[in-house]
């Protein structure tokens, strides 16, 4: 309790001043906070644990018939889960959680009574289907059967963006996420949004073996820092430091995808130069590493190999091409962009040495695992094996994680934390 109070009057959750907070503070803070309240999701009622065994007991999370069933939905939501009459008793504690990127919402909300945690709702929004994030909360109380009456203990949103002061203005989709006005607009007692890959981080950490294909055992330092980093929408990053005071790793939020795209080889340079014609002048990584970018490489493609016949295709359609083996031009897309997700990966490696892993999140990966394979063009960039630092990059260990809800479980673990 101490150390909570003490974090909230010297951060309100914001990722930057985490990083700002003296290192004996924060460990105090992460073991007393962890040790407290760390938490994690599973359908169907259950009795409290640690986080490791939680978080590691979460995913994938089954919904049992007892507990809940599906319900329509009518805002262009794609999937919806709601718990049955069990939940009906009031609970000791109402919070929500929420994993935003630039597609889609997925919104959870969870009761805890007298020890037990349970799944009450939930959904996934479309958020082209919505012109603010209000308008998802205010579908979640409705969709939910949350009302006003009910009160609202605490919420995490990990969102897509830079967060300061638990308020991120989305990089990309024109919503702002403003945790204080939240609060006051829904009544919730406390609202904290965190970056997404930050939430990413907290859901590392208890990964089952089933839930990542390992792409390069490397040497494994058990306290050694960690990366990770995903393409979706967007590309995300983030490292994660191990504080020897506290016992606890620090997960450290990362713009690193707006960096600079550094090609590799004749073929990436006329891309850059692509790019750079197209984009103002400019060519961040996440610009080519993204589903976005899939779609930039194969429009280049088209200019660079004279088939400019070729369709028009979205993201889907261009690795729906490349994994049916319909396509040339789309497979030497989807390699091109593996390649650079590869080079990314060992680029972030590099910067902070994580020899606690590498982590590559995202919708993109787990989809092409039958091209990607035992590490294919993806593994060849990261392990640069003609580098100078070949060796220093094998040590690495190299792992996809298959859980698409990570970001989710996250949040929870830090909407937990308020409680």
């Amino acid at each position: 309790v101490k150390a909570l109070t003490a974090w909230t009057a010297l951060s309100r959750g914001s990722s930057t001043r985490r990083r700002q907070m003296p290192a004996g503070a924060m460990g105090a803070h992460m073991a007393s906070l962890t040790r407290a309240s760390s938490l994690v999701v599973n359908t169907s009622p259950r009795k409290v644990t640690s986080a490791a065994a939680a978080l590691g007991a979460a995913r994938p999370m089954p919904t049992s018939p007892a507990s809940s069933a599906s319900l329509p939905s009518t805002r262009g939501a794609k999937t919806k889960v709601r718990a049955s009459e069990a939940s009906a008793a009031s609970p000791s504690f109402t919070f929500f959680t929420g994993d935003i990127g630039g597609t889609n919402a997925r919104m959870q909300v969870w009761s805890v009574a007298a020890g037990v945690e349970t799944l009450v709702f939930e959904n996934t929004y479309g958020t082209a289907d919505h012109p603010t994030f209000e308008s998802v909360v205010r579908d979640v109380y409705a969709d939910s059967g949350v009302t006003s009456e009910t009160a609202v203990t605490a919420a995490c949103f990990a969102v897509a963006g830079k967060v300061d002061d638990d308020r991120c203005s989305m990089t990309n989709l024109s919503w702002v996420i403003d945790g204080p006005e939240l609060q006051k607009a829904f009544g919730i007692a406390s609202v904290k949004v965190i970056n997404d890959f930050a939430a990413v981080g907290y859901g590392v950490l208890a990964l089952g073996p089933e839930e990542v294909v390992t792409l390069n055992a490397g040497a494994k330092d058990t306290q050694g820092p960690i990366a990770v980093l995903g393409p979706g929408t967007g590309l995300g990053e983030a490292m994660l430091f191990y504080n020897q005071q506290g016992g606890e790793y620090d997960v450290i939020p990362s713009e690193g995808s707006h960096a600079d795209f550094a090609p590799r080889g004749e073929t990436q340079r006329a891309l850059l130069a692509y790019c750079e014609a197209t984009l103002d002048g400019e060519c961040e990584v996440e610009q080519v590493c993204c589903g976005s970018g899939i779609v930039r490489i194969y429009d280049f493609l088209k200019t660079h190999r004279g088939a400019e016949a070729a369709p028009a295709l979205d993201p889907a359609g261009v690795t729906d091409a490349a994994l049916d083996g319909t396509c040339d031009l789309c497979r030497e897309a989807v390699d091109i962009f593996l390649a650079i997700l590869g080079a990314e990966a060992a680029n972030l490696a590099l910067k902070c040495l994580s020899s606690g892993g590498v982590y590559i999140a995202g919708g993109i990966p787990p989809r092409l695992m039958t091209i990607i394979g035992s590490g294919g063009v993806l593994l060849d960039a990261f392990l640069h094996r003609q580098c100078r630092f070949a060796g220093v990059r094998a040590a690495f260990p190299l792992h996809i994680i298959l859980d698409d809800k990570i970001g989710l479980a996250g949040a929870k673990v830090f909407a937990m934390r308020q409680l």
